[in-house]
């Protein structure tokens, strides 16, 4: 019974590690372009203000409204990324499921952080941040990042 707990947790820990190490892998890659700034810029997106304003961000109010913005971003992405028909292929790749929940991890995780300390909190937003910027350029890589209002 001991030895099943042991093994049980040690697989759970080993998993969250690789988990956690492939989406430090998949954020650190350079795409060959980066279009991000034209996806944001296109859609209104507030990421990369978000981006900026977060190293100097040290009340929890501020940060609670970096996430927000974050989380706006994120949703309206997946929204244009799955419903757009130049857009949707039909199935999302293993990478963007890891990338979904690491963002649902992150967005938990800020929740406990938060109360415990601002730099953890702005850390967990960073990762947010990165992986929203990961979806938009995954929506420039798709060859359409005009406006959904045009």
């Amino acid at each position: 019974m001991i030895a099943s707990a042991i093994i049980t947790s040690f697989s759970i820990a080993s998993l969250l590690a690789w988990f956690r190490y492939s989406c430090g892998l998949i954020l650190s890659a350079k795409p060959a372009h980066d279009y991000t700034p034209q996806v944001a810029a296109a859609n209104e997106l507030g990421f990369l203000e978000v981006q900026q304003h977060l190293p100097n961000a040290n009340e929890r109010r501020v940060l609670d409204t970096l996430r927000q913005k974050l989380e706006r971003d994120y949703h309206l992405l997946n929204y244009l990324l799955d419903h757009s028909p130049a857009l949707h292929t039909g199935t999302e790749s293993f990478e963007q499921r890891m990338m979904m929940l690491d963002f649902e991890l992150m967005k938990a995780s800020y929740a406990v952080v938060s109360l415990l300390s601002r730099s953890r909190a702005r850390r967990v937003l960073q990762e947010m941040t990165q992986v929203v910027c990961y979806f938009a350029n995954t929506m420039g890589e798709r060859g359409v990042w005009t406006s959904v209002t045009e």
